[in-house]
C-alpha cells in the first residue's frame, strides 16, 4: 500500500449535490482518502481546490 498527495479541483457551478460527498467521490477515484482539505476557493470561477492524502494498492 502506498500513500500519495493529490490535488483536485471541484467546479462549484456543476455541484448540485452535497459538496462533501462530491469531494469524497472525486478523491475515491484516486484511492482511499485518509484526509483532505479545501485549500483554496476561486470565487470568480467558482472552483474549489482540494488537497488530499490517499492510499492505493
Amino acid at each position: 500500500m502506498t500513500t500519495h498527495f493529490i490535488t483536485a479541483e471541484i467546479d462549484l457551478n456543476q455541484t448540485q449535490e452535497d459538496l462533501v460527498e462530491v469531494i469524497k467521490t472525486t478523491l475515491t477515484e484516486q484511492g482511499e482518502p485518509l484526509r483532505w482539505a479545501i485549500t483554496e476557493i476561486d470565487s470568480e470561477h467558482q472552483i474549489a481546490k482540494v488537497e488530499a492524502v490517499v492510499t492505493s494498492k
